[in-house]
């Protein structure tokens, strides 16, 4: 009982684990029977009327002899050579089981002589199918019919009909009937319906056998692709070979590597998210910890109360407080990155005048570089606004950390020169400055978040503010460029779209 259970559920486990085989080659199968089995029917349905058609040709053509024997013999009044005539005729046929009645036309005028009639037929007696040929006969017509008669007990019987004319009247004084009973077994129908069936039986046993056999064409591809999603599933994002990349098959390899390709990308990018947001946690903490460190430090210090001098101790709150207002510096340039940062973080947006903008900065660019006699100086259009669409504040603190960091990196009594063009329907702007510039080793990182120059004069920079810029830039529709050159200068460059629609604003 054990053995059994197990068996069964070893058999459930194969059709279920080739189940899209199995539907294949059993639609195969039931396909290939029904087909057989319709063109069996057709195939005895035009059997056992060709039979007909046949049959009904030879009785033709030997009704055609007797009705031509019989119009001579009532032409030459021969009676006697009638009788021995139909008599050999009744003999010959009833080997074939026919009978052959010849009828006279009553309506005629002058009908076929009793002396040649061997039949007298009753319209009562007869079907109506055979009633229509007999008087078809009478009009002159060759007819033919086959159904059920009641004269043969209800059997199945081919009737056809032609007439007897008078040789110089041609009128049609009576009527060959040759009735034949047909004998379905002599037709080969049963033999026939038995072939066929055997013929089905045999083929539909023979195509599971070959769907069997070649579904493997199919089931092989399917493991194939089966054992690459379940590799791509543990996380092997190689490719497989498509041999026809234009076949049903081919198209879903192609599809697979496609998605394997697609799944590779996502988990190196995944990889790179779950990176940067690692070095993020650890820049942070780095950054936070050294001033944490030295404000505890500091605190210590007054709190153990070691210092006694008012001058010191004002001191060393002075020095507590810029180490408040850097962390609190930090503080708000991540907040800030993380804003722009965020997908569903959303600018409004509004006509910005980028003079108005630079006016300002410019303001207060001088203030900032005051002390070293930095000179800030713009290039513009004259009496044109130059407007863009974006937000005045954000605007401007981007183009700030640009100037704040050319006066951060710009020597004494250096200078700032800021260009605003209008190439077509777009503005461009770059900020030059003439200092140290920047090394081609350092050019690609400086959008990074953390990254900062070895320089003494960057020793108070978060490494934030260039990415915040960019992003702005971004938010903007804008693009942002550097170019640089050691000891010569560097010069950012952006590049945003007109704004021509104030009308919808106002």
């Amino acid at each position: 009982m054990v053995q059994k259970k197990k068996k069964r559920l070893l058999l459930l486990r194969y059709l279920q684990k080739n189940d899209v085989v199995l539907r294949i080659y059993t639609s195969f199968a039931f396909l290939l029977t029904l087909t057989g089995v319709l063109i069996g029917f057709i195939f005895i349905m035009l059997y056992e009327k060709n039979y007909v058609r046949s049959y009904v040709q030879i009785l033709t053509s030997q009704g055609k002899a007797i009705s031509k024997r019989v119009s001579r013999f009532a032409y030459k009044e021969k009676p006697t050579g009638f009788g021995k005539y139909i008599a050999y005729v009744d003999e010959m046929e009833q080997a074939e089981n026919t009978d052959v009645w010849v009828v006279s036309n009553k309506q005629a005028e002058k009908p076929l002589q009793e002396e040649y009639v061997n039949a007298q037929i009753e319209k009562t007696n007869l079907s109506k199918d055979m009633v229509s040929v007999v008087e078809k006969a009478f009009l002159g017509k060759i007819a033919s019919s086959s159904s059920h008669d009641k004269v043969y007990g209800g059997m199945t019987t081919l009737c056809v009909s032609l007439p007897v004319k008078d040789r110089e009247t041609k009128e049609v004084i009576g009527a060959v009937i040759m009735v034949s009973m047909i004998d379905r077994q002599t037709m080969g129908v049963r033999e026939g319906r038995y072939l066929i069936t055997l013929s089905i039986i045999v083929a539909v046993v023979l195509s599971y056998l070959v769907a069997v056999v070649f579904s493997s064409f199919l089931s092989r591809p399917l493991e194939k692709i089966g054992k690459r999603i379940g590799a791509l599933a543990g996380g092997d994002y190689s490719k497989i070979t498509v041999k026809r990349p234009y076949s049903q098959i081919g198209i879903l390899e192609v599809s697979l590597n496609h998605l394997s390709g697609e799944l590779q990308r996502s988990a190196r990018e995944h990889e790179e998210l779950e990176q940067a947001r690692r070095d993020f946690f650890a820049n942070v903490s780095h950054e936070l910890r050294t001033p944490i460190t030295v404000m505890r430090g500091y605190t210590e210090t007054l709190a153990d109360g070691i210092l006694e001098e008012q001058e010191q101790i004002t001191e060393l709150y002075g020095r507590m407080l810029q180490e408040c207002r850097g962390m609190e510096r930090l503080v708000g340039d991540l907040f800030i990155l993380s804003k722009m940062q965020n997908p569903d973080f959303e600018i409004e947006k509004e006509p910005v005048s980028l003079m108005q903008v630079f006016q300002d900065v410019i303001r207060s660019g001088n203030m900032v570089g005051k002390e070293k006699g930095i000179r800030i100086s713009l290039s513009a259009p004259e009496e044109e606004p130059c407007l863009i669409l974006g937000d005045y504040g954000r605007l401007r603190q981007m183009f700030m950390i640009i100037v704040d960091n050319a006066v951060k990196f710009s020597k004494e009594n250096g200078k700032i020169h800021i260009t605003v063009e209008k190439k077509e329907n777009r503005y461009c702007v770059s900020i030059r400055d003439y200092g140290v510039g920047i090394s081609k080793e350092q050019l690609p990182f400086i959008f990074e978040k953390f990254y900062t120059s070895k320089m003494r004069q960057n020793e108070k920079g978060t490494g934030l503010g260039l990415m915040i810029a960019k992003q702005i830039a971004l938010r903007h529709d804008g693009d942002i460029q550097v170019e640089s050159v050691e000891q010569e200068g560097t010069v950012f460059r952006f590049s945003f779209e007109e704004c021509t629609c104030v009308e919808d604003f106002i």
